[in-house]
């Protein structure tokens, strides 16, 4: 069963993360079939270690490339629809939004990622946030039967002040708002996420 983790308020989606491998991958994304994706040079690609938590899932390399960040206006009229109309208008409506950048792992085709955002946190680290429409698969299959509920990906990294940056992503998640407390949760169909270690940032 899913399993749900709590979000702040300060954009879309917020994770917990707390980790650390290291790789390198191109910067240009693989072309050709349904998740490839072409688009302008990127103005920042991450490249890390991403380690599948589930028995025997292994880990594998994984790049992300950003051709721009996400507009406040983006992010509250994602945050309103959430509120409104629930995760499937969500995953929909951001379907219809400028591609913001990619996400693909070692041999896979590209995701297009439909939200980014970076965010400067009080105690000065910095915060990476992304989503896409689509379930993220690493090494294995979408689970059966779950990816038109669970159907949105979403990647959060943090960098120390040094720059060095860990993470998490959820692969098959359900976003929700909170009535009690207003935030916003994501109920992960995998129960735990993938961990990003080692995150490496270059600026092409």
């Amino acid at each position: 069963m899913g399993k749900k983790v709590t979000v702040l308020g300060v954009c879309l989606v917020i994770l917990t993360s707390v980790f650390g491998c290291s790789s390198s991958a191109s910067s240009t994304p693989p072309k050709g079939g349904v998740h490839a994706v072409d688009g302008p040079k990127p103005i920042v690609v991450y490249s890390a270690w991403a380690l599948n938590m589930l028995g025997g899932g292994g880990g594998t390399t994984v790049t992300i490339g950003i051709y721009r960040w996400s507009t406040d206006a983006e992010r509250t009229a994602l945050i309103n629809i959430l509120k409104t109309e629930g995760n499937e208008q969500l995953v929909a409506d951001m379907s219809q939004l400028p591609q913001v950048g990619y996400i693909y792992t070692q041999g896979t085709l590209a995701y297009a990622l439909f939200y980014a955002r970076e965010n400067t946190l009080p105690d000065g680290t910095k915060q990476v946030v992304l989503a896409t429409n689509r379930p993220i698969s690493f090494g294995g299959a979408v689970a059966p039967g779950a990816m038109q509920k669970y159907d949105l990906g979403v990647v959060e990294m943090r960098f120390d002040k040094s720059g060095k940056g860990e993470g998490k992503v959820i692969g098959q998640g359900m976003a929700s708002i909170d009535k009690e407390t207003g935030k916003i949760e994501v109920n992960n169909y995998m129960g735990q996420p993938t961990r990003l270690m080692q995150i490496k940032e270059e600026n092409p």
